[in-house]
């Protein structure tokens, strides 16, 4: 991509955390979303849900970012998802990979999302995912941004990231998050309507930590509208499992 680029086309990838397609918080949050990612499928919304509100996050489906939703050549998918492997390797069997502290919460004016802290080790998961994948990115929705409006992430350290990492987020100030509306633009009654309601739909997973199990590597093919599942990536905790077995 060229520096003078207002906006970016191609192959597009990403390394999310995706519950099983069994799962009850996977099938609450697709139901949300209008989209079964795991099985490629456009579902109904819920009724209080229109379907503008999910015009940025429904294309995505279900899922937690750990590396944004980046640019690449779709020739460097089989590496890409190779170094994801190597990474996820790199934990130890006693690695704690898990999301705490759950809360319900509205973001940047429009969205509504599940909160998390991250453990440790996620975030060192994280943080090598981040440095890992980057040589591999050809261009960043951030960057697409700062294209638009030279005035943002004016922050030194933010700058620095993004020539480093190609993104603003992360590191210390990872914030894991299922994004379950967006936008909603709906009146103010509608949106605390709709964000009561799924704060009781979600409570049971706010309450407890969650172990992550996996982590997914999303693609989305140059042309297509919807993000797919490449693969799915067991982390120690799933390994030890299946050593037992």
């Amino acid at each position: 991509m060229t520096a003078s680029r207002l906006t970016a086309e191609g192959t597009r990838f990403a390394v999310y955390v995706c519950p099983p397609a069994d799962s009850a918080l996977y099938r609450l949050g697709s139901e949300v979303l209008g989209y079964d990612v795991r099985a490629r499928q456009v579902r109904p919304l819920p009724a209080d849900v229109r379907p503008e509100w999910q015009a940025l996050a429904g294309p995505y489906g279900f899922h937690l970012t750990l590396v944004e939703g980046f640019w690449c050549a779709a020739a460097s998918l089989p590496a890409i998802e190779a170094e994801v492997r190597a990474a996820a390797a790199c934990l130890s069997p006693a690695a704690d990979v898990s999301l705490h502290a759950g809360r319900m919460e509205y973001r940047s004016g429009t969205g509504i999302g599940l909160m998390f802290g991250p453990s440790p080790h996620l975030l060192v998961l994280h943080t090598l995912l981040l440095a890992r994948l980057a040589p591999f990115v050809t261009d960043s929705p951030f960057e697409v941004r700062l294209r638009r409006d030279p005035a943002l992430y004016p922050a030194g350290w933010q700058r620095q990231r993004l020539a480093l990492l190609r993104t603003p987020r992360g590191l210390d100030t990872f914030e894991p998050h299922y994004t379950l509306v967006d936008p909603c633009l709906g009146s103010a009654q509608e949106r605390e309507a709709l964000g009561q309601r799924l704060s009781r739909d979600f409570a049971a997973f706010l309450t407890t930590p969650m172990p992550v199990e996996s982590v997914s590597l999303f693609v989305k093919p140059d042309g297509e509208e919807r993000w797919q599942v490449r693969a799915d990536i067991p982390l120690p905790a799933v390994r030890r499992e299946l050593q037992r077995t």
